[in-house]
């Protein structure tokens, strides 16, 4: 018996013990955390072995063996024609990676969780394994970083998270069988490093088309790896990318959610799991949407990942920012409908954070120290907002506001109004809160203030809108946010 067999039988003990069993009805019986339904606002950090050229995107991996690609062209150059990721993997030494400083950094943006890459689909597992040689503990710098990185948020009491990758890893490196034949990556002694490289039946490098199954003896793996990664790691929350929504994974999958929703029992954790598409049935865990949206309210709280950086996930020469003003009105446009926003960083291979974002994070810490009354612990109002509507679905970001764009969030006794313009205005009109009894709102207004200033607000309503007036403009480089207190 194989250690990938011994592992499935432990967790098909864990299972049968309970209190949670491998069908979608048990695994319903599930409860969201407060933690995260409050929290609003996490940290993603893509980082990993595929960062050390720099180059591209976290794709490189891959790319680098598809001719005349970036990544490619890359790789003949520095590292020669016929170079093999192990090669550049076996570079990964991060002499300026700190816990400690990295969770300084990330609780001074507010963030309120963070999530790490534990295993990304080059295979490369950043923490300690039994089932596979290629990790980090194994390889040079052989260290843990999983480990490290909950060892400092432990100290700050801060949830942790951990992301997996690997069912994309059955065919991620496919372009070393199509092109080039005489790789290290298609002989035996580094299969576990490179994976199945599968390609199509009819030799396509596609992974979407439906063409491409996985085989049994991957669906195995990839079951036991992830349930050692929670055994080794006991994160609070675990997130997987959209590769398991293929039918083949889906008894694989309900194993997962049953042994890790049992395992949490055990440990004491409040834990979260986050799908893409439909590989879960709904109520079974998270919802996520990939740089893009749900279009109104959802009926339970639901995920948007996101980068700061625009075109990559990992650290490159060349990527390009989003401004902390992109971040913040995704996040406001986020919470409105009943989401929260995990935005990535993606730290240098060295580990340290780039400039850039060390200044998003840095605003919008200073934005949510005003703010976070109005983000923290909040629930949707009857309606998440006004002007434009967010088409809903992956890849459909789209950060640009005018000044008929507004957002709303909630609490018992407050409504908070945030207009998403960056034009500064003194007049703000709000249809949304008119004094209407079908399309506005009746109750008693006990005042209106804009957080963060002592600068009155005059208000006022008819059966067209609500109209708040401050005494002059106000800059709005960042959004404002006004707090209209009510019973």
């Amino acid at each position: 018996m194989n250690v990938i067999d011994r592992y499935l039988e432990q967790v098909e003990k864990v299972i049968a013990q309970g209190p949670f069993s491998d069908d979608w009805q048990s695994l319903k019986r599930r409860r969201i955390p407060e933690w995260f339904s409050k929290g609003k606002f996490g940290l993603f950090i893509h980082w990993g072995c595929f960062t050390v050229p720099e180059c591209e995107s976290e794709w490189y991996p891959r790319q680098m063996y598809y001719p005349g690609t970036r990544s490619c062209k890359h790789k003949e150059a520095r590292y020669g024609r016929n170079a093999d990721y192990r090669q550049i993997a076996e570079q990964f030494n991060p002499q300026k990676f700190n816990a400690g400083e990295w969770l300084d950094l990330f609780q001074s943006s507010g963030a309120q969780y963070i999530m790490p890459v534990g295993e990304h689909h080059d295979g490369i597992k950043m923490y300690q394994s039994e089932l596979n040689r290629w990790n980090t503990v194994e390889m040079t710098p052989h260290r843990d970083f999983m480990r490290e990185l909950h060892d400092a948020c432990d100290k700050r009491n801060m949830p942790f998270l951990i992301s997996n990758h690997r069912a994309e890893h059955y065919w991620f490196l496919n372009g070393v069988r199509k092109n080039f034949p005489n790789s290290e990556a298609l002989g035996e002694e580094y299969r576990d490093l490179y994976g199945d490289c599968a390609l199509e039946p009819d030799g396509g490098i596609k992974h979407d088309s439906g063409k491409l199954v996985p085989t049994e003896a991957w669906l195995r793996d990839w079951l036991a790896t992830a349930c050692e990664m929670v055994d080794k790691n006991k994160p609070c929350g675990v997130f997987f990318d959209w590769w398991i929504q293929q039918l083949p994974f889906r008894p694989y999958l309900k194993k997962f959610l049953a042994y890790y929703y049992n395992r949490a029992a055990q440990w004491g954790i409040e834990p979260v799991v986050f799908y893409k598409y439909n590989a879960a049935m709904q109520g079974t865990a998270v919802f996520d949407v990939e740089r893009g949206q749900v279009q109104g309210i959802a009926r339970e709280p639901w995920q948007c990942d996101t980068s700061i950086a625009k075109n990559s996930w990992s650290y490159t020469e060349n990527n390009q920012y989003k401004t902390a003003y992109d971040c913040i009105t995704n996040l406001i446009d986020v919470v409105s409908k009943n989401g929260c926003l995990m935005l990535n960083v993606g730290p240098r291979a060295d580990g340290s954070i780039c400039p850039q974002e060390r200044e998003v994070l840095r605003r919008l810490g200073s934005w949510l120290k005003v703010n976070g009354e109005a983000v923290f612990d909040t629930e949707p109002f009857t309606v998440f907002g006004e002007g434009k509507k967010q088409s809903g679905g992956a890849f459909c970001e789209n950060l640009h506001y005018s000044t008929r764009d507004y957002r709303f969030t909630y609490k018992t006794g407050a409504i908070y109004v945030f207009p998403l313009s960056q034009r500064a205005r003194r007049e703000f009109r709000i249809k949304s809160l008119c004094r209407d009894n079908n399309r506005g709102i009746t109750y008693r207004i006990k005042g209106v203030s804009l957080l963060g200033s002592s600068r009155p607000v005059r208000w006022s309503q008819n059966p067209l809108y609500m109209k708040l007036t401050l005494d002059k403009k106000v800059p709005a480089d960042l959004p404002l946010c006004f707090k209209i207190e009510i019973d």
